[in-house]
């Protein structure tokens, strides 16, 4: 019979329109809209996507990105890895360590690894170690978030600390210096006018030059 494959107790009709439908929708309001019990929706969606995932032609990424992201409250994480060029998810496992994605360079292959030319992520992992190790050919992305942020923390308010111990025996700057932080750490552009950075350095009397302790 046409309209119904081997061993199933459900038409290709419907089976193709629950699968439609959890395109969309979650499993548990696809139960509700087909009145199928949970696990044949599961089951149903289950060979949707493998049957997608067979036709796909194999990965040939250049340019990865690794992210992680929340599975769970109380910091149980995942990891996605994602071909940059294609925008086609990879892989996806669970943890965020560096023994976390090692499957997926297990799965992508000596000679895959060799062919890839930079992977970006986020400075929170141990993946660029990974990395280092399995792709020799690749140079690690940080992004631009992470970057600033920890510029921020260990350049620009070390910087601050530091004048302010130097100045520990002028508290009025020193105290000027050690409330500087925000201001230092804000955007320019949301800095209002008698509020910039140098200015307040100057205040504080700095005499190493704000500008010469800041420069990456």
């Amino acid at each position: 019979m046409s309209w119904l494959d081997r061993h199933a107790r459900i038409t290709r009709r419907l089976a193709e329109f629950v699968g439609h439908w959890c395109e969309k929708l979650p499993v548990a309001h696809v139960c509700q809209l087909s009145g199928l019990h949970w696990e044949t929706v599961r089951r149903i969606d289950t060979r949707r996507l493998q049957a997608r995932l067979e036709a796909l032609p194999e990965a040939q990424p250049r340019r990865l990105v690794m992210d992680e992201f929340a599975l769970y409250k109380g910091h149980r994480y995942a990891t996605v890895v994602m071909d940059a060029d294609t925008r086609r998810v990879l892989w996806v496992g669970e943890g965020r360590s560096r023994e976390a994605i090692r499957p997926f360079f297990d799965w992508l292959g000596a000679e895959r690894c060799k062919r890839i030319e930079t992977v970006a992520m986020d400075m929170n992992t141990a993946f660029d170690l990974e990395v280092q190790q399995r792709c020799p050919n690749a140079r690690v992305v940080y992004d631009l978030y992470h970057v600033v942020a920890k510029y921020g923390r260990e350049v620009i308010d070390r910087v601050r600390v530091d004048e302010a111990n130097r100045l520990k025996h002028d508290r009025p700057q020193r105290r000027v210096v050690k409330r500087a932080r925000w201001l230092l750490l804000r955007n320019r552009e949301n800095l209002s006018a008698g509020r910039k950075p140098d200015q307040a350095a100057r205040t504080a009397g700095s005499q190493s030059g704000p500008d010469d302790r800041l420069r990456p």
